[in-house]
């Protein structure tokens, strides 16, 4: 009985060790003694085998030598992973043998072989597209290390060139890699801490830094140092220091307004949607804001200049830091008007007519409803999920009074908005287009 019980313990003790062991994303570990290879870094020869979807199940680096190998590592949970794979094999087939784009996972052959089985949007592209991908891999990942997908390491002639998003992979940064020419892309940087401030001004003495009057905001360009559109908003209080801190990175204009305006609304929590379904997440829906601007470039890629060009001279890291312990909302506001004067704009939230989706009770009663809680959707979530998010449709907004008090058993549609409304019918439920006047995001110059 006791030996029975010291084999359970140690089995027990053997899985606990194995799960602590992977990362925070369910990833095994790396392999023990491997160093992590860096920009300008020469490679060594790396057998990459278990590869799917390819005529040679192995290959080593080595046969790359003098071609560029691009490596793209994914996996089945990265949305934007899988929607680049038709890109990846469309310039697979521009460049031939020139160049190798392979994507590398480390989910397991079975899994991997059975999603590009499954995977309606890879199956119906035209042409279909399988994806030669190593899998199972630990090798390469103990050599470029990385916390988000995607992540694309570029090496050409032995080095390690690049190391970048998705976004970077084109017909015109791929054309001249090949041409010997000189790139300079953004770093994809995972180790970034958003946490930890730009600027550190320990120096100070404690008279200063307990002022009221303390405080600093810096602004800066791209920053080569971290991925285009890092996070959200990053806001933290610090006790030790006693100050409050809020920051984004490499943002855009649109997207820098509409998230700190958006934090400069009181926290919404789960009870107070359900007490009123009209305090829900904010969803960027493109009627929802509005552009009053001479200069419209600065927001948009209007003019279709090459994506990186425009990134880089249009994306912003901003942080500032107040004395004391300031809520978010707070120093939202302060970050708001600091923003405002600094790019000579005005954003804000204003109530405008906008021609809307607006959901209705009929005069037919109400059908196959559930409980709160029951697994069906209730109307916010239909606004939300089934036409605000798709944001092929105007707003949507609820007028049936019942929010989230009743749920529906309904079916998805056939994708057009007629199949919904026909669906949502059978519920005793209808959708009109009718001109209502709604909170929206309104940026203009500053007079």
């Amino acid at each position: 009985m006791k030996l029975t019980t010291v084999i359970c313990f140690l089995l027990l003790l053997t899985s606990i060790t194995q799960a602590q062991e992977k990362d925070k994303y369910g990833r095994p570990p790396l392999v023990p003694g491997i160093a992590e290879l860096k920009i300008g870094d020469q490679v060594p020869d790396i057998l990459i085998d278990n590869i799917i979807n390819i005529d040679k199940r192995s290959i080593r680096t080595s046969d790359y030598k003098d071609r560029l190998l691009v490596l793209d590592f994914w996996e089945r949970s990265c949305g934007t992973c899988i929607a680049s794979m038709p890109k990846l094999d469309s310039l697979q087939r521009v460049f031939g043998d020139q160049i190798k784009l392979l994507s590398v996972t480390w989910e397991s052959e079975a899994n991997i072989v059975d999603f590009f089985k499954k995977n309606r949007f890879l199956k119906e592209y035209n042409p279909p597209v399988h994806r030669a991908s190593a899998v199972d891999d630990r090798i390469l990942r103990s050599y470029f290390r990385y916390q988000t997908n995607p992540h694309v390491i570029w090496i050409y002639k032995g080095k390690v060139m690049a190391i970048t998003g998705y976004e970077h992979i084109s017909s015109t940064n791929i054309q001249e890699v090949l041409d010997g020419k000189t790139v300079s892309w953004p770093l994809k940087n995972d180790s970034f801490d958003p946490m930890y401030p730009l600027m550190r001004l320990d120096g100070l003495s404690e008279e200063v830094r307990d002022s009221p009057y303390y405080g600093y905001s810096v602004l800066t360009g791209t920053s080569n140092s971290m991925q285009i559109g890092l996070g959200g908003l990053f806001f933290k209080q610090d006790t030790v220091r006693n100050c409050s801190r809020l920051a984004f990175f490499n943002q855009d204009l649109s997207s820098i307004y509409q998230i700190l305006l958006y934090a400069t609304k009181p926290s919404v929590t789960m009870e107070d949607m359900r007490k009123d379904a009209t305090k829900r997440p904010y969803i960027p829906h493109p009627a929802r804001r509005i552009l009053e601007v001479k200069d419209v470039s600065r927001f948009r890629n209007d003019r279709q200049e090459d994506k990186v060009v425009w990134d880089s001279k249009n994306h912003f890291c901003y942080e500032m830091e107040k004395q004391g312990r300031l809520e978010k909302q707070a120093l939202a506001k302060q970050a708001l008007t600091d923003l405002n004067n600094r790019f000579y704009l005005n954003g804000r939230y204003e109530k405008r007519k906008v021609k809307c989706l607006v959901f209705v009770k009929t005069d037919k009663p109400l059908t196959d409803t559930l409980p709160k809680g029951k697994g069906g959707m209730s109307i916010p979530a239909l606004v939300m999920m089934s036409l605000d998010y798709a944001q092929k449709y105007p707003p949507a907004i609820d007028e049936t009074g019942l929010g989230y008090n009743v749920e529906f058993n309904i079916m998805p549609d056939d994708g057009t908005l007629a199949g919904f409304r026909k669906e949502i019918q059978r519920h005793g439920l209808d959708l009109i287009e009718a001109e209502r006047e709604i909170e929206v995001l309104v940026i203009s110059d500053a007079k």
